[in-house]
């Protein structure tokens, strides 16, 4: 019996063999011939839509998942799409797809176009999908696209639309190309050094008169009305469902679970890894000499440095499964009868002659059924109780429909209500000594919805329902000068600190360019003055952290100028006591590797502006609630 698929709360999920027939069969590949087909692209189907296109679901999905396999490699398989979500790495993919996407149409716009057996060519032409022999292999295709978890119809897709993009691209990738004589300046730019001494003298140290006048306070706190106001307040009715509250009332038999194991097995699954070390060389003479070497019992990796002259990047291949060797030749005999610590014989692929050494074994494991068994438990329980769900906000949705306010309907259903009284955008409950957290999208419909109107049953993001009735609107009001008459003074009195504070630095400015030193300056005030160790523009090499502000101004100065930066707590003074010289860059691997740094950075810039701009001609937009 096969595992229920979760359903969604406005639709049930179709089989996932359907999803992808309808979603990824756009186009069909054969050797001999690529054939398009158009897919209707239904708005459930779609995460985002750009133009009179848009992105599928399955797209946003394939790489969605090929992100956190990777990210599960470095992590543990325990690396979840929640955290993912909370990286930002799903917004990245949806914003990527999307720049390829506006590049896809501009492209189609301007008649841009990639002849299917000029992809055809370039996938036969591909190394990767060749045999030893140095033909194209159909095997080798279907299995390393398989790896790579896409189908045939979704990498032919994904290749064609990166043909055309790296046509439309082009020009922008040549306008990016600096001659030589145009490094040197962002090197001397980015590698400048400065240091400086600085003196730091907060606001809080000058001393102004507390005697104030009631005239002066009120003036203040009408001309600052911004600064006492007190913010818009909304109450309203709510209804909130949540999977949460009906998963305790669901009853998931062993069997169910039994199964669920038995279906979601390769999820339990770590298959055997193997750490290998590898000399990979062209010269087949001289590998054999190194093999008779290691035979003879020699270290593979001081052989590897000492005579094949590799590094330790070029010896470690890693620790990989079998599946995720792309060279079929190394992943066989990586994973044949060779016993850890043991060296293989020289053998031949298409990248040349190996020796491999299985420095680690990591045997394939299994959690076992006792170990899940209560998370199976637990997402079982959650899928039934959002079924269940899903009925009732059907039930809930036709009371309201004939003609039940949200309270009676809420009763007549035995769904909990909550009223929640002035409460401020930010998410602040006013007037009351309880901690109260309101979900931020239950906020944000309350103050797009009207005083005395309801709002549309909507779908919470973590699973559940929401309506809610706007029963008050308080708007934003000045506060009574008497209710705010002691903050008015404190904020009064810091802000003629602050300008005695801008007084006496401007005029402290004039005695340092006089000739007067800040250690001086810092002596007759009762304070210290520092000094810095050289560091980048970007701050890197600072052994004690200063504000960014005293960074841009350090390099905005000459060297020996004394001047100053005002900042909310303090007034800083400094002078810029060393600028260090820059040797010129002499040609060679650091020059060229900047070189390709900086037209990388500066190709990244175009492409993107260019894709900001192409967003007013495709009009773009996400569709949250698909994600």
């Amino acid at each position: 019996m096969a595992e229920s698929k979760k359903k969604t709360f406005r639709e049930i999920i179709i089989g996932w063999g359907t999803k992808i027939l309808l979603a990824l069969l756009i186009l069909s590949f054969g050797l001999w011939g690529i054939g398009d087909y158009i897919a209707p692209q239904q708005e459930e189907e779609l995460v985002a839509k750009v133009g009179k296109s848009g992105i599928l679901k399955a797209e946003y999905e394939n790489e969605l998942r090929k992100q956190i396999n990777n990210l599960q490699r470095i992590f543990g398989n325990t690396f979840s799409v929640e955290q993912a979500k909370s990286l930002g790495i799903s917004e990245n993919i949806v914003q990527s797809l999307i720049k390829r996407k506006l590049f896809e149409l501009e492209a189609a716009s301007l008649g841009l176009t990639i002849s299917d057996n000029l992809v055809s060519s370039e996938i036969q032409n591909d190394d990767r999908f060749k045999s030893p022999t140095g033909s194209f292999d159909r095997f080798t295709f279907d299995e390393k696209i398989r790896q790579m978890g896409l189908s045939e119809g979704d990498y032919i897709n994904s290749f064609k639309g990166l043909l055309i993009e790296n046509q439309l691209l082009s020009i922008l990738q040549n306008s990016s190309k600096l001659d030589d004589h145009m490094i040197e300046p962002f090197y001397k730019f980015r590698n400048e050094k400065r240091s400086i001494k600085f003196l730091e003298i907060p606001h809080e140290s000058f001393s102004v008169s507390d005697k104030i006048a009631e005239a002066e306070l009120i003036e203040f706190h009408k001309k600052n009305g911004n600064r006492f106001t007190a913010p818009e307040l909304r109450s309203f009715t709510l209804v909130e469902l949540n999977v949460s509250d009906f998963i305790a009332d669901v009853d998931v038999s062993e069997q169910l679970i039994r199964e669920s194991y038995d279906n979601r097995l390769d999820e339990f699954e770590a298959p055997e890894t193997r750490e290998i070390l590898q000399i990979l060389m062209s010269d087949e003479k001289k590998l054999r000499a190194i093999s008779k070497l290691l035979k003879a019992g020699k270290d593979f990796i001081t052989t590897a440095k000492n005579i094949a002259g590799l590094d330790q990047s070029q010896i470690e291949i890693g620790t990989l499964a079998k599946e995720e060797i792309l060279i079929d030749e190394l992943a066989t005999i990586a994973f044949s009868a060779l016993k850890q610590g043991e060296i293989s014989d020289p053998f031949r692929s298409p990248l040349g002659w190996h020796i491999i050494q299985i420095k680690k074994i990591i045997p394939r494991e299994v959690k076992a059924f006792d170990a899940v068994k209560q998370m199976l438990r637990k997402d079982l329980a959650a899928d039934k109780a959002a079924d269940n769900l899903y009925e009732l906000s059907n039930k809930f949705e036709d009371e309201l429909g004939d003609g039940a306010t949200i309270e009676n309907a809420a009763k007549k259903l035995n769904l909990n209500i909550q009223m929640v009284n002035n409460i401020d955008y930010q998410g602040n409950i006013q007037f009351s000594s309880e901690e109260t957290k309101i979900n931020r999208q239950i906020i944000e419909t309350a103050f797009q919805t009207g005083l005395d109107q309801d709002s549309l049953l909507t779908e919470l993001e973590n699973d559940g329902y929401f309506i809610l009735r706007v029963n008050k609107i308080t708007p934003e009001t000045l506060k009574p000068f008497e209710t705010v008459k002691s903050l008015v003074r404190e904020q009064l009195i810091s802000k003629k600190k602050r300008e005695k504070s801008a007084k006496e630095v401007g005029r402290w400015l004039s005695e340092l360019r006089g000739g007067k030193s800040i250690d001086q300056l810092a002596k007759s005030l009762n304070f210290k003055a520092k000094t810095t160790s050289d560091f980048l523009r970007s701050g890197a090499q600072l052994k004690k952290k200063i504000p960014q502000s005293l960074i841009t101004a350090a390099f905005e100065a000459d060297l020996n100028e004394i001047t100053s930066v005002n900042s909310s707590k303090s007034n800083f003074i400094l002078k810029v006591m060393s600028v260090q010289p820059l040797l010129v860059l002499e040609k060679g691997e650091t020059f060229n590797a900047l070189k390709n740094s900086i037209q990388e950075s500066l190709f990244n810039d175009i492409t993107q502006q260019y894709s900001d701009s192409l967003k007013s001609k495709f009009k773009v937009s996400v569709l949250r609630a698909n994600l």
